[in-house]
C-alpha cells in the first residue's frame, strides 16, 4: 500500500505578510542611516518633509528585486507614513483630509475598527488598517514613545500632544479588555476653521442669523458664551464666528489644549496650560492673568471647566474689546449651576442670587448649541441666542423643537422673539456694530434653514 503523502499546513499569505514587514524595515532602517532627516523632526502632517523625500523613499523601493510591482507603491506609502509619525493612518492627516476633524480606534472581537469625524459625525472607514490588537498596542506605544509620554501597562491611560499639535488619548491594558481605544483629535493647523456660510449650508443656523451674529455681535465687540453639551459644536462655531474679527485687533487665546488656531489673525497670541504627568506647570489661571496683563482687544478662553473662571470672570469685565469663551451647558440654568460649580471648585462659596450677576459681568450674549439625533445627518443645532441683561435672560433666537418634532424631523426652523433691547443695542452700535433695520424690529418671525448640502449636519 503507498504511502500516503503528509502536507505541512501554513498560512502562506501570513508568510507573505511576514515576509513583507521585514522588506518594510530593512528599507526604513536603511533610508534611516543614508537619510536620517527623513524621520527626525518631521511634521506629522507630512508638509514638512523634504522636497525630494518620496522621490528618495521610491527608489529604495525600487531596488529591491523581492518586491512584486505591484507591491510598491504600498510599501511606498507606508514607508512615508513611518516618516510623518502617522504610519498606516497618515491618509486622515494629508492636506486633502482637511475635513476630518477626528480619528478614532476602536477595539472588538474581529480587530481594531478605526472611524473617522466629518462634518460632526463618525464615519466607519470599511478598512482594515490593523491587522489585531497587538499590531495597534505597537502602533500607539510608539506614537507615545515619540512624544515622550510612554504607554504601558503601568500608565495605561495616556492623553498627549503630537508634533503636529494633534490631542491624543489611548486607553489599553487592563483598563480598556478587549483592547487599544484611541482618539486623535487633529491639529486646528492641519484643519483651517469652518467658514460660517458652510455652517448655514449644512442648516447649523439660519442666514439672518448668521448676518446677525457678524453685524451685531462680532462687529460690536459683545463678550459672548457659547455653550453645549459634548460635540454640539461649539469650537466649530466660535472658529467660524472668529474668521470675521478684524486681523489688525490684538486678540489672546488661552486653551487647555490647541484647538483655536486663526490663521486669519496675524495679531493673535495664542497660550496655552503646560502639563508634565498629573502637574499642571502653566495652568488656567495663570493663562488668564497673563492675558489680561497683555491689554488685548479681545480675549478668548477655550473652555471655562473649574477655577480658572475666577480669573476669566475678572478678564471678561476688563476687556473692552469683547470675551469669548466656550463651556458645557444647555440652558440658562444649567449655565447657572455650572458656574456656581466652577466658583466652589476655586474655594469661593459663591451666593446663588449672585450668579446672575456674575453671568452679566462677562457674557452680554450668550449661544446654545446642541446635536439632534432624530435624523441620520445628526446636525449640530444653533438651539437659541440669548441676551443677557440686569433684568436677566432675553432670548432673541430660539430653534423650534415642536415644530421639528411633529414634522418628523423634516423642518428646521428657528423663531426671531425679541429685538436686541435698545440699551444694548446703542452700546453695540457705539463700538462697531453694523445696525441693520430688521435687527431693531422683527419683520420676520419665523426663520429657516438653507440647507445646500444634503449630507451630513456641520
Amino acid at each position: 500500500m503507498p504511502e500516503k503523502l503528509e502536507f505541512e499546513k501554513t498560512n502562506w499569505l501570513e508568510l507573505v505578510e511576514t515576509e513583507k514587514e521585514k522588506i518594510i524595515n530593512d528599507i526604513a532602517s536603511q533610508l534611516s542611516r543614508d537619510r536620517p532627516d527623513l524621520f527626525d523632526s518631521v511634521s506629522l502632517a507630512g508638509k514638512d518633509m523634504p522636497e525630494d523625500a518620496e522621490a528618495f523613499i521610491r527608489n529604495a523601493v525600487l531596488t529591491r528585486e523581492d518586491l512584486a510591482p505591484h507591491e510598491v507603491e504600498e510599501v511606498v506609502k507606508v514607508i512615508i507614513g513611518q516618516a510623518t509619525g502617522y504610519g498606516t493612518l497618515q491618509e486622515f492627516f494629508l492636506p486633502e483630509a482637511e475635513e476630518t476633524t477626528e480619528v478614532f480606534i476602536n477595539p472588538s472581537r474581529d480587530g481594531p475598527k478605526v472611524f473617522y469625524g466629518k462634518h460632526g459625525r463618525a464615519w466607519p472607514t470599511g478598512k482594515r488598517y490593523f491587522k489585531n490588537d497587538e499590531e495597534a498596542l505597537r502602533y500607539f506605544q510608539k506614537i507615545c514613545d515619540d512624544v515622550g509620554r510612554p504607554f504601558t501597562a503601568d500608565a495605561p491611560i495616556v492623553d498627549a500632544w503630537l508634533k503636529d499639535g494633534s490631542r491624543i488619548a489611548v486607553i489599553g491594558f487592563k483598563a480598556s479588555p478587549l483592547g487599544v481605544v484611541s482618539t486623535i483629535r487633529k491639529s486646528p493647523i492641519t484643519r483651517p476653521p469652518m467658514p460660517l456660510e458652510k455652517l448655514v449650508d449644512f442648516g447649523m443656523l439660519p442666514p439672518f442669523i448668521a448676518d446677525f451674529l457678524v453685524d451685531m455681535l462680532v462687529a460690536g465687540h459683545a463678550s459672548i458664551g457659547f455653550f453645549g453639551r459634548t460635540d454640539s459644536g461649539k469650537t466649530t462655531f466660535m472658529r467660524a464666528i472668529g474668521l470675521f474679527i478684524n486681523p489688525i485687533e490684538r486678540t489672546f487665546i488661552a486653551e487647555t489644549s490647541f484647538e483655536m488656531y486663526m490663521p486669519n489673525l496675524p495679531n493673535c497670541i495664542n497660550l496655552v496650560e503646560v502639563v508634565y504627568g498629573d502637574k499642571a506647570i502653566v495652568d488656567m489661571p495663570q493663562l488668564c492673568r497673563t492675558m489680561n496683563r497683555n491689554n488685548p482687544d479681545r480675549a478668548i478662553v477655550g473652555e471655562l471647566r473649574s477655577r480658572e473662571i475666577i480669573a476669566a470672570s475678572q478678564m471678561a469685565s476688563s476687556t473692552s474689546g469683547g470675551f469669548w469663551t466656550t463651556g458645557h451647558a444647555g440652558d440658562i440654568n444649567t449655565l447657572r449651576t455650572r458656574i456656581w460649580g466652577m466658583y466652589m471648585d476655586g474655594g469661593v462659596n459663591l451666593p446663588r442670587e449672585f450668579l446672575d450677576e456674575v453671568i452679566a459681568s462677562m457674557f452680554q450674549f450668550v449661544v446654545f448649541l446642541d446635536k439632534e439625533t432624530k435624523t441620520e445627518q445628526r446636525k449640530r443645532t444653533l438651539m437659541s441666542l440669548e441676551e443677557v441683561t440686569p433684568q436677566g435672560y432675553r432670548t432673541i433666537f430660539r430653534f423650534d423643537p415642536d415644530e421639528f418634532a411633529s414634522s418628523g424631523g423634516k423642518i428646521r426652523r428657528w423663531i426671531y422673539e425679541n429685538p436686541v433691547s435698545k440699551e444694548r443695542l446703542s452700546k453695540l452700535a457705539f463700538s462697531g456694530a453694523i445696525v441693520k433695520p430688521e435687527y431693531e424690529e422683527i419683520k420676520e418671525k419665523y426663520l429657516y434653514e438653507e440647507c445646500k448640502e444634503g449630507g451630513a449636519g456641520a
